[in-house]
């Protein structure tokens, strides 16, 4: 049985953000200690691509959950500091950065903008990414070029930066995948192809940088809903035959996942690709053709 923890209690005037903290707080009665569940007070996050969909959701749940969190988009600054701005209206801390992924030269600015801070920085969530490719004997080079620089070589350069920099003892690493990278999907190699990579690298920088106490995961989203979906998948209810769960994955799904990676309480997963896909059996662009 959980037991009331008074001297924690916090005003109800408090930003909404900090009464939400005040809920995640446990104390039992074998022990004197205090858990904050997921807690992520004193930690510092870049989640790039997080001006909206999954990214902006994830931003806000770290933000949530006490870290500061970097923002990052590549053009739209609009709306990238909306989220900053709402993530800081509701008590959380937050600032938004911005980077053209198409120009990798771009991460490498973005890191050096944020000077000492980059030391600070205990998380990186490399979530951006884009969709890309036609059927095989459609593709053009500029396609093969433009999908693997936003969603590989830009990935691999803020990781860099951020393995370069950090002086986290809590280094977290987490790439945010594709179901389409393990389902072999209809006219979508290329963007499997890249998501696919993302996932090698994740286990392979598990290996490398675990003795400096950092891990390394990648999410693998099934069918969320987001802007991106809304564009790629047409006849949704067809497709949805194929998810056990038969409904569409939303942002907060997925950012729930990242939490706990992104927490202590993870310390011991690294090198794992894990799928958030509600029991998805095969590709969307499998299914939609049933």
């Amino acid at each position: 049985m959980l037991s009331p923890l008074p001297a924690l209690s916090v005003p109800p005037a408090l930003p909404r953000y900090r009464r939400y903290q005040r809920r995640c707080y446990l104390s039992f009665p074998w022990t004197d200690r205090v858990f904050l569940v997921n807690n992520l007070e004193n930690r510092t996050a870049l989640v790039t691509g997080s001006s909206r969909g999954i990214g902006a959701a994830i931003a806000r749940k770290l933000a949530m959950h006490g870290a500061e969190v970097f923002i990052h988009g590549s053009r739209n600054a609009e709306v990238g500091q909306k989220v900053a701005d709402e993530i800081r209206s509701e008590g959380g801390k937050a600032e938004f950065l911005v980077a053209d992924l198409l120009e990798p030269e771009s991460v490498v600015e973005l890191f050096e903008r944020l000077g000492g801070r980059a030391e600070k920085l205990d998380i990186l969530i490399n979530n951006a990414g884009i969709f890309g490719g036609d059927a095989l004997e459609s593709v053009e080079l500029e396609d093969i070029q433009r999908v693997l620089t936003v969603n590989v070589t830009s990935l691999i350069i803020a990781t860099r930066e951020f393995v370069r920099r950090t002086k986290s003892r809590n280094g977290k690493i987490i790439n945010i995948s594709s179901a389409a990278a393990r389902f072999p999907g209809l006219n979508a190699s290329l963007y499997a192809a890249s998501k696919a990579a993302v996932d090698a690298l994740a286990r392979s920088w598990a290996i490398e940088l675990g003795p400096r106490g950092i891990t390394v995961n990648s999410v693998s989203p099934g069918l969320i809903d987001t802007e991106m979906s809304a564009q790629h998948m047409p006849n949704r209810e067809t497709v949805l035959r194929g998810v056990a769960l038969r409904r569409m994955g939303l942002p907060d799904d997925i950012a729930d996942v990242v939490l706990f990676l992104a927490s202590d309480q993870s310390r011991w997963i690294t090198g794992q690709v894990i799928p958030a896909d509600g029991g998805q059996v095969a590709a969307a662009t499998v299914l939609r053709t049933l």
